[in-house]
């Protein structure tokens, strides 16, 4: 009975240790939103004299990396801040993006690997962009790994995502889609990534880009420059019904404006998602209640 007891304390030690540092990690002490969306951390992650693109939370809450860019996007680096004692470190430029354009880091599941977006290897005109991947190693960054071919091609790969199941999604405009961008996956094959598949209708049209899939593959939402749009870029949602992707529906003008809308990515308890607005004079981080996509949800 004492045994029990004693380990009856045990767990909820642990638990309530794991319990308060959960609660310790915040969203730099922001209030979160509601259904409309607002700009995520104003003055500390969005400031006024740069642009803040796509980001990424470490699965333990514990890094944020995200990129900037200058206004005329000719430069694009990867920032990062970690939470230290209690309060987020000032963000500064990630050790593998001192040099080279590197955009839209990506965690893997179990937060050894950022994979993201670099023009490193200019190997043809064609080639200005590519997926690579970088492991962490006693606290520090590898050096950064081109993802091997289907992944990669001769042309442009952006964007990687992924599900929990390990099938990666991205962006490309390798030859043979159906529009100019098309959004590719590639299943998990005993480790390998051998197989490429192009999304296809009804996503992937005039372009697609920017997949932010839902960790169990339930929902893709992506950018897209559409005839129902409110401006040059907005968001779009397809519901994955029986292994089918349905219509993809607009996000409406709560999440989509006149400016340019892309680059969605989803929080850690997916309970918001993020994405980038971007009108030619201010690019910003904003972030929105996950409820909105409920909504669209419980409308089909």
């Amino acid at each position: 009975m004492k045994l029990k007891f004693f380990f009856g304390l045990i767990l909820i030690a642990i638990l309530s240790s794991f319990h308060s540092e959960r609660q310790a990690i915040d969203y730099f002490g922001q209030i979160p939103p509601d259904k409309s969306p607002k700009i995520f951390a104003p003055q500390i992650i969005c400031l006024d004299n740069r642009f803040e693109s796509r980001g990424a939370f470490s699965p333990d809450g514990k890094s944020f990396y995200f990129t900037i860019v200058n206004s005329n996007f000719t430069s694009q680096k990867i920032f990062f801040t970690e939470y230290k004692s209690g309060k987020w470190t000032t963000p500064d430029t990630a050790s593998f993006s001192k040099k080279f354009n590197n955009h839209e880091p990506f965690f893997s599941y179990d937060g050894k690997k950022l994979y993201f977006s670099s023009d490193r290897e200019k190997d043809t005109l064609q080639n200005r962009r590519d997926l690579f991947v970088t492991e962490r190693h006693h606290g520090t960054w590898s050096k950064p790994i081109k993802l091997m071919s289907p992944i990669n091609s001769d042309h442009n790969e952006l964007y990687f995502n992924q599900s929990k199941n390990g099938t990666i999604y991205f962006t490309s405009n390798r030859p043979g889609g159906i529009g100019e961008w098309d959004i590719y996956f590639a299943k998990a094959n005993g480790g390998n990534y051998d197989k490429l598949e192009n999304i296809g209708s009804p996503i992937n049209k005039v372009y697609a880009w920017d997949p932010c899939i839902a960790p169990d593959e339930s929902y893709l939402i992506f950018g897209a420059g559409r005839v129902d749009g409110y401006g040059e870029s907005d968001l779009y949602i397809s519901f994955n019904k029986n292994g089918v992707w349905k219509e993809p529906k607009n996000l409406g003008n709560t999440i989509n404006t006149n400016a340019n809308e892309f680059g969605p990515f989803l929080s850690l308890d997916n309970k918001y998602l993020f994405f980038c607005r971007h009108d030619g004079k201010k690019g910003d981080i904003y972030w929105v209640d996950i409820k909105i996509i409920n909504d669209y949800r419980d409308s089909l």
